[in-house]
């Protein structure tokens, strides 16, 4: 909920004495009674900020921990990405999977839009060549996509209590965390969608069109993101359908043309500079026909998994293992995709309450949940479903942020003890699946 501005207003009686208010503080000190307000406001905003920063300096601290480890190695995908980056940076690459163009300063990595590879590596022209450096921006786009679903939910009328609920779970899932400290593009699509998603509950619908055409050009499954928000606002009014409101619907369809231009006109600049394609739509038939031939046509490379696994946390892989000295200590990581397997096992639960819920009691906050759910994890079912697409678990990413909505409605039509019940489950699955520690 956006807080109102206090009242300015004043009585009759204040404004009577205040020809004598100089005269009255000059003369005597002011009273305990003026001293205490901004003394009640000051606690007041800490008990209701402080928690939330609490948990947003702890998911920093968890992103930030031994960034920089183990020197001269990528982790999981960050061999396509930071490969890229380095050549659009036209700094060495260190690997040998790129050839021909990766000398050509163009992006080698075109079946995705250029625009997060970009990002990366402008920070490795003006800072060097290190992990720290390439990681930075998915650690602070990782903290702040966990404020947003915080925002989020307050916006969708949950409690102050339901949206720490909400930022907790994101806090602690291993995925979530993960791809909130690699060089990856999922977590700038996540948190760009969120961003767009705020800004439409927000009303600033234009902006938000913006912030989803962004999204859109760091990884094109930002177009979801805004058919989220549509899926959302055709079920919260569906008393409307028999009867729209062509003003409504007229503004809806300027948000598409403005995030169709926007995304457009990016692409179309982004591939004068830093691709091989003189066109937007050159571009996306390359893109297209790309993802298209991506299908599953024998045995499982081990990496590959259906969407239904990811619902039984099934179809892990490990993204990086590391064992070796290390500051003359012997030393192991493990980085693996896996979520918490308290908070997948719990969200059909809280996505069928949810569900319940949109109907019973017309909760915005359900609405949303299963409408980002539909919105971001049904088309990529449909094409596995389909087209034999291939699919991965870090897939669910986009996910995350509906289940957290989900599982935070959820939990608080349960009694207090397995709600608390239910957290100290995730942390102990979040400590025993934690990357980047002494196995």
């Amino acid at each position: 909920m956006v807080a109102q501005p206090p009242s300015f207003q004043s009585t009759s009686a204040e404004l009577a004495e205040e020809p004598n208010a100089e005269s009255a503080a000059g003369s005597s000190p002011p009273s305990p009674s003026t001293i205490a307000p901004p003394r009640k406001a000051w606690l007041s905003a800490l008990i209701e900020h402080g928690p939330i920063v609490v948990l947003l300096i702890v998911a920093a601290g968890l992103r930030l921990f031994r960034l920089g480890e183990v020197p001269g190695h990528l982790i999981g995908d960050e061999v396509w990405y930071v490969q890229a980056s380095r050549v659009l940076a036209g700094v060495p690459v260190l690997m040998h999977h790129l050839t021909g163009s990766a000398l050509s300063g163009f992006d080698p990595n075109s079946e995705h839009p250029p625009l997060a590879k970009v990002v990366m590596a402008a920070l490795i022209r003006q800072f060097g060549d290190r992990e720290v450096v390439w990681r930075a921006p998915s650690v602070v786009l990782g903290v702040a996509s966990i404020w947003l679903v915080y925002r989020i939910i307050l916006l969708l009328n949950g409690t102050r209590w339901q949206a720490l609920f909400g930022a907790f779970i994101l806090v602690f899932d291993n995925l979530f965390l993960i791809h909130g400290r690699i060089a990856t593009l999922d977590i700038y699509l996540v948190t760009f969608i969120l961003f767009g998603t705020w800004l439409y509950l927000l009303s600033y619908l234009e902006l938000a069109a913006v912030a989803f055409a962004i999204s859109a050009l760091c990884k094109t499954n930002g177009v979801l993101g805004l058919l989220a928000m549509f899926l959302y606002e055709a079920i919260m009014q569906r008393s409307q359908w028999r009867h729209p409101s062509f003003r409504a619907i007229g503004r809806r369809a300027v948000v598409v043309g403005l995030f169709v231009g926007i995304f457009l006109l990016g692409l179309g600049a982004l591939d004068c500079f830093f691709t091989e394609y003189r066109s937007p739509f050159a571009h996306l038939q390359h893109m297209l026909h790309f993802h298209s031939g991506l299908k599953h046509t024998g045995p499982s490379s081990g990496t590959e998994s259906t969407p239904f696994q990811w619902w039984l946390n099934a179809g892990t892989f490990d993204y990086f293992f590391w064992n070796g000295p290390q500051h003359g200590v012997e030393q192991h990581y493990l980085f693996r995709a896996v979520m918490n397997g308290y908070v997948i096992f719990v969200a059909p639960l809280a996505l069928l309450y949810a569900t319940e819920q949109i109907w019973t009691a017309r909760s915005p906050l359900a609405t949303f949940a299963v409408a980002s759910l539909v919105a971001n994890f049904g088309p990529i079912f449909l094409v596995w479903a389909i087209m034999s697409r291939t699919s991965y678990i870090y897939y669910m990413v986009p996910s995350l942020p509906a289940i957290a909505c989900a599982l935070a409605l959820a939990a608080f039509a349960l009694p207090p003890f397995m709600r608390w019940g239910f957290l100290v489950l995730v942390l102990y699955a979040f400590g025993f699946s934690f990357p980047v520690r002494l196995l």
